[in-house]
């Protein structure tokens, strides 16, 4: 293998600001061959439903004596969110989590007869789902030791990086919001009670109030949890950087395309009014990108529609010329990209700006990034996410020639593209499979 070298950008005066870690080409038959895994959304309901039902069954029917709780006092804003976090936060370990409930059940219910056959049928179930998605974990775990062990050179982490693969970032700032807040409220409330209470004792405090900061704690817990676990496994994997194909319907991770978008750093250092920090532009969840204005002089429409068809031609393969009307043709079958962080399921990778593609493909543009490793239901079924820098959704309008005054359209075969580029009068361009008529 080539010896891996990063740009000029990422080495030179910077090289105190990162972590040089060993760096694998993954071949694409390597990728396809990565064992698949039960799909997190199947392991969360496979976990919550049948413990939710066993629950009902046990306090409803098996034992009537036991007092009722009082459902109507527990759906408080900090109890709905601190289950919220629970269900979310727990992904791949929610087996675990299960079976450790239906024990506690059992020691505390001891059960006899009917109800310790379902009460063991249920712990058989968590048990067995539990094995499962340690066993697909470990197959990946290992496998990625094996690439990193197989690794002949070695690229350069630059700090920003390294400070998206904190161990904090692997969960969504969202979870985060619900599990602090489901906490704080009710320890705001029962502080407010216990200041305007004249006795100010503990004893008078909201026992509904204790319940929900106790269900929060519960909440943030797993969470902590939760991180202690991919700390591990990030632990056991290590740094690597990773050299992949940049494909949707096969291989362990997933992508999501940055459409309507521009860097928010040119390369060529020159500013425009997308970049101008004066100019108002959406909130943005990828930090290193920012609206594409329809307006400017450089991105707008009206300059890629000025455009000669070989100035045209050099930036066709940018999701930022079509605008929300990209789609997955401008993904070359040979598009690859470098990427760090990725150390099993549920792991959030990032991509590095590593520049030189060795011998295996060409490089993807910036706008192609990996999403958290998880798995569908089926891979081929899997496309690419196309979103904007404020993580929406693109909705892609069709092309209607019937209605949009076709200025020119250009194929796309010479970038290693299927389609063409149809240019509109005060539209951006679509892409299309067939020439237009």
């Amino acid at each position: 293998m080539k010896q891996a070298k990063s740009g000029d950008a990422l080495i030179g005066d910077r090289i105190g600001e990162g972590k040089m870690v060993p760096f694998y080409s993954v071949g694409i038959d390597e990728w396809r061959e990565v064992p698949g895994a039960l799909p997190n959304m199947l392991v969360i309901l496979a976990s919550w439903v049948p413990l939710i039902a066993l629950n009902i069954y046990l306090f409803r029917f098996a034992f009537p004596q036991r007092p009722e709780m009082e459902v109507g006092k527990l759906l408080t804003f900090s109890v709905i969110a601190a289950c919220i976090a629970i269900m979310w936060a727990a992904a791949r370990i929610a087996p675990w989590l299960a079976l450790a409930a239906t024990s506690m059940l059992y020691v505390i219910l001891q059960p006899t007869g009917t109800a310790q056959l379902v009460v063991l049928a249920c712990a058989s179930w968590f048990a067995l789902l539990a094995l499962s998605g340690m066993i697909n974990q470990w197959r990946l775990i290992l496998r990625l030791r094996r690439w990193r062990a197989h690794a002949t050179s070695t690229v350069l982490i630059p700090s920003e990086q390294l400070r998206q693969l904190r161990i904090y970032r692997q969960l969504p700032t969202t979870l985060w919001y619900l599990a602090l807040g489901s906490i704080l409220y009710p320890l705001l409330k029962l502080t407010w009670q216990f200041l305007t209470d004249a006795e100010q004792v503990f004893s008078s405090l909201d026992r509904e109030r204790i319940d929900g900061f106790l269900i929060g704690s519960v909440a943030l817990g797993l969470c902590l949890i939760v991180l202690l676990v991919r700390w591990v496994e990030q632990g056991i994997v290590g740094h690597i950087a990773l050299e992949v194909p940049l494909t949707s319907d096969f291989g362990p991770l997933s992508f999501v395309a940055i459409g309507a978008s521009v860097a928010r750093e040119p390369e060529n250092g020159a500013r425009c009014e997308c970049t101008d920090p004066n100019e108002d532009s959406k909130s943005s969840e990828y930090e290193q990108f920012v609206e594409c204005l329809d307006r400017c002089s450089v991105h707008g429409v009206g300059a890629v529609n000025a455009l000669s068809e070989a100035e045209f031609t050099r930036i066709a393969d940018q999701p930022w010329v079509y605008g929300e009307h990209a789609n997955d043709r401008l993904l070359r079958k040979s598009a690859r990209l470098v990427i760090a962080g990725f150390s099993g399921w549920d792991s959030k990778p990032v991509r590095l700006q590593v520049d030189t593609v060795f011998g295996q493909g060409s490089v993807a543009p910036a706008n192609y990034l990996p999403k958290r490793a998880t798995e569908p239901l089926c891979r081929a079924k899997r496309r690419l996410s196309w979103r904007n820098c404020a993580d929406t959704p693109l909705v892609v309008e069709e092309f209607n020639p019937a209605t949009m005054r076709v200025l020119d359209q250009i194929p796309l075969g010479t970038l290693g593209l299927t389609g063409y580029a149809v240019r509109v009068a005060g539209r951006r361009p679509f892409l299309v499979d067939h020439p237009v008529r």
